[in-house]
């Protein structure tokens, strides 16, 4: 009878390994030997990566086992499984790194096999990684046991992996290991799979976990632990816990999190007293501050709206206008339906303001429709509402490609107008006549599946992009591994390194976007506690991209704290937009390309909002 992984986990103890590139060049590409495998790799020539497979020297093996994690094709899972018998162990072990992204159910099964019969304890070690990863990815991952003595077994990003498996499993299952999952806080290592267990404590039901997140929501513990655990405490009423978030409301993407935690502790009276305590706050947290205060008693609300209206809205920062706008939506008077709608059609605002007015009026069109419901004053579904300025309309004929995703993401999530509106025929036609084919790209897929799918179906796979944006070979060649690059902000400087090695050809868009100048003065526009911090989208609103796309590239190191990934709207559409992670996010790997890390400016990543400009972004050697 075959093994499964999960009765080798049983029997087996091993730990992470990898191995690490020697290069004599500038970078590895320097052996003229590689260019021909990054060719294969950059037109998805499975063929083409499968001889090299076979080539004589280990170097181009290895490569080509490598670039087949990039490129995801199951045509490539013959190849990949031969290479598992390959005489060089390098290559052995990459082949198994690659066939984790791509292997299915079947494949994890001859996986297990070869790693019983493999001698060197290295290649075991991949090709039981790279098993577990493919049971996760293929949803086989549901007995907790196994999870957990793979968990207990591991180190470093391995634990981290198992540890983000074991908070999936169902709240059931959580609750039945209670005691073990609170067991494993004092014997994992520090950081990373403590912020990534913190995540599911809540879920796990048991008396501990309220103990467990105080302590790690002290103001020496590091913020990845901090995050997590004051969402935990914000379903507390302990008053302890209130110094915690006074001190976390200051600092700046932790300070999100204590806003929200706050009003689920506290409710709106309490947060009008924050609101005038913490004026000194970062901008966009003021703002969320006075927002969450003005829904008050309407005794109290005129003079927060009046702080919110001269202000927040007045103020120079396009992201605070938003902010304010999201905080306090029409129906609360910062601004009047109609004045949300003219600003969401206006071309000279911001389109992060646009945006913010299109929820806004969103917002106060289904609270109208509330209403008029449970007022009984709409007897039919063409009622007068369908004689008022629609948000959904405006937007999907505001040529604007941010607008058109939100409105396409509304109907798509079933949030549509409650009056039907459909993508019309001719509106598709209008449509795809607006929308530029790679810059907006993200607008594009939107509406292709909002074409194709029906209610409660998967979304029909997008049309692959044609391969348009080739790799300076040149330039390349003189791209160092590890190129640095200093993000010069308000708050303080970011220092980066690129991984050339592995991400040859986002390394070198990157390094092109930053000679040229383009990230100068462009904003952070995202930012997820605990998660990510993202910048460079032309638009300032995160639906933009260049005329052109990237491979997405998948390296052997996998997205730690730290991390320096590139946005995307599906694999091959990578482009300006790059990211950087809060904390390990396993789930990021082999999905997203991972070009580069923080080496020194972590602390300053913590600090910034939504609205933090790049002042500068240049090469320091």
């Amino acid at each position: 009878m075959r093994s499964t992984f999960a009765t080798l986990l049983l029997a087996t103890c091993f730990a992470c390994g990898g191995y690490s590139d020697q290069t004599e060049g500038p970078n590895r590409w320097s052996d003229g030997l590689l260019l021909s495998v990054l060719e294969a790799q950059e037109r998805r020539n499975t063929t083409a990566l499968c001889d090299q497979l076979k080539d004589v020297a280990e170097v181009v093996r290895e490569a080509a086992a490598l670039a087949m994690a990039s490129v995801q094709d199951s045509a490539t899972i013959p190849c990949l499984l031969n290479a598992l018998k390959d005489h060089d162990a390098r290559v052995r072990s990459t082949a198994a790194f690659a066939l984790g992204f791509i292997a299915d159910s079947s494949v994890v099964v001859d996986m297990a096999e070869f790693a019983m019969l493999e001698k060197d304890t290295a290649v075991q070690r991949s090709l039981l990684s790279a098993s577990f990863l493919a049971m996760q990815r293929n949803g086989m991952l549901r007995d907790p046991n196994a999870i957990l003595y793979y968990l207990e077994r591991n180190h470093g990003h391995e634990q981290v992996r198992a540890a983000d498996a074991l908070r999936r499993l169902p709240d059931s299952t959580l609750k039945s290991i209670t005691a073990e999952y609170s067991a494993l806080f004092d014997t994992i290592d520090p950081g990373g799979t403590e912020a990534m267990l913190i995540i599911g404590l809540g879920r796990t039901g048991g008396p501990e976990a309220e103990t467990l997140a105080r302590r790690y929501a002290q103001t020496d513990m590091p913020l990845s632990l901090r995050t997590n655990a004051l969402r935990i405490l914000a379903t507390s009423d302990a008053a302890q816990d209130d110094v915690l978030y006074l001190e976390a409301a200051r600092e700046g993407a932790l300070g999100t999190v204590a806003v929200e935690g706050l009003y689920l502790r506290y409710g709106p009276e309490h947060m009008q007293v924050m609101a005038a305590r913490e004026a000194a706050l970062d901008r966009i947290l003021a703002t969320q501050l006075l927002g969450i205060a003005s829904r008050t008693a309407e005794s109290d609300r005129d003079s927060m709206l009046a702080t919110i209206h001269y202000q927040a809205l007045n103020d120079p920062s396009p992201y605070v206008r938003a902010a304010a706008i999201r905080a306090l939506p029409s129906r609360f008077g910062v601004l009047t339906r109609t004045e949300a709608l003219d600003l969401l059609v206006d071309p000279n605002a911001h389109p992060m303001v646009r945006q913010a007015a299109f929820n806004s009026a969103l917002l106060d069109q289904h609270a109208e429709h509330m209403r008029q419901y449970q007022q009984m004053i709409r007897p039919e579904r063409s009622g007068r509402w369908s004689e008022h300025r629609s948000p959904m309309l405006e937007a999907l004929n505001s040529g604007d490609a941010g607008l058109i995703c939100a409105a396409l993401e509304q109907l798509l999530d079933g949030g549509g107008d409650p009056d039907s509106i459909v993508v019309s025929p001719a509106l598709e036609r209008t449509l795809r006549g607006t929308l530029r084919p790679l810059e907006d790209l993200e607008a594009l897929r939107l509406l292709d599946q909002v074409r194709t799918v029906q209610p409660n179906d998967p979304p029909t796979p997008p049309a692959p992009i044609a391969f348009n944006h080739p790799i300076d070979i040149k330039r390349l060649l003189a791209l160092k591994q590890g190129q640095r690059y200093r993000i010069a902000t308000a708050k303080g400087d970011i220092i980066i390194a690129t991984d050339v090695n592995d991400c040859p050809g986002s390394s070198l868009a990157f390094d092109s976007l930053v000679v040229a100048g383009y990230f100068t003065g462009k904003a952070f526009h995202r930012m997820v506690p605990g998660f990510v911090l993202q910048g460079g989208c032309p638009r300032g609103d995160g639906y933009g991209g260049m005329p052109w796309t990237l491979r997405t590239e998948i390296g052997r190191t996998p997205f730690t704290a730290g991390s320096v990934g590139l946005a995307s709207a599906g694999r091959n559409t990578e482009s300006c937009q790059f990211f950087i992670t809060h904390s390990a996010t396993p789930h990021l790997d082999g999905r997203y390309t991972r070009f580069g890390e923080v080496v020194s400016g972590m602390d300053v990543v913590w600090r910034l909002q939504v609205g933090d400009v790049m002042d500068s972004v240049e090469r320091s050697e």
